[in-house]
């Protein structure tokens, strides 16, 4: 997917994948590196490309409860 720019200029990308076919998980990137992901299984494929916007935009905040931090993260 294509990245975007937030106010901070840090590059933001992020990816959806369909987890053993149960759904959708969003994996979040920022600058190159996995930042974590969202779980979505619940939910449409339109709302996963939501996130994906919502992450990209920076309307979705790092700390966001749904968020999952990986442990590469800082």
């Amino acid at each position: 997917m294509c990245g975007g720019f937030t106010g901070e200029h840090e590059m933001r990308s992020a990816e959806i994948t369909n987890h053993d076919g149960t759904g959708y998980i969003v994996h979040l990137l920022k600058d190159g590196s996995t930042f974590g992901k969202v779980d979505v299984r619940n939910k449409s494929i339109s709302y996963a490309e939501d996130v994906v916007e919502n992450w990209e935009t920076g309307i979705l905040k790092e700390d966001n409860e749904h968020i999952k931090k990986s442990n590469q993260s800082s």
